[in-house]
């Protein structure tokens, strides 16, 4: 709703107003509000990726694995209006695995490109046990209609990597590792 919306009186009474400095200065902003567009654009959206992962998994320790690589795949958002409904999306990731506790981190940047000149930057950080891993997922900015962007949100990473890196050897490349990327409410301000 905009201002003048919600403040319909107040159009006709900015001139009178605008007699004393103090005054002038209220008029302005209330002016401004009432003939500007809106600036900033914040909405929540829920997103899904579906990727597919390949890089290379290490010993690091007694049943510790690091694995190095990056995860691929296409970002859906959930309603199919908006200006991201669809988009390829890269994260070059470190993921370590403990297998004898079960545990897990990770951490990322990813690339969400919507096209050549669309892009947005995010990082990502997550914790949890084999196979299930939950944080934070941060947009950290982008260039084109996207410059300025920012936003953040929970995001759950689900991923049977733990699994194949129990059995690897030392610098085993993997090229079929798959799993899904939730984000459930993810805020979105654009510029």
């Amino acid at each position: 709703m905009s201002q003048c919306a919600r403040f319909p009186h107040m159009r006709d009474t900015i001139m009178p107003i605008a007699k004393t400095s103090t005054s002038f200065f209220a008029a302005i902003l209330i002016l401004g509000l009432c003939t500007s567009q809106v600036r900033a654009e914040t909405s929540v959206i829920s997103a899904i990726v579906s990727w597919q992962g390949q890089g290379q998994v290490f010993p690091v320790g007694v049943n510790a694995h690091r694995f190095l690589g990056a995860l691929e795949g296409i970002m859906y958002v959930e309603a199919a209006e908006g200006v991201m409904n669809e988009a390829f999306v890269r994260c070059p990731i470190v993921q370590d695995i403990d297998s004898g506790t079960r545990s897990s981190s990770a951490s990322g940047n990813c690339v969400i490109a919507v096209s050549s000149e669309d892009t947005v930057f995010a990082e990502l950080t997550c914790e949890g046990v084999a196979g299930l891993c939950k944080g934070q997922f941060k947009i950290t900015g982008g260039t084109g209609r996207f410059e300025g962007v920012s936003g953040s949100g929970r995001m759950t990473v689900r991923s049977p990597i733990h699994a194949l890196a129990a059995d690897l050897s030392d610098g085993t490349i993997i090229h079929a590792a798959a799993g899904i990327l939730q984000m459930p409410e993810l805020t979105v301000k654009l510029p």
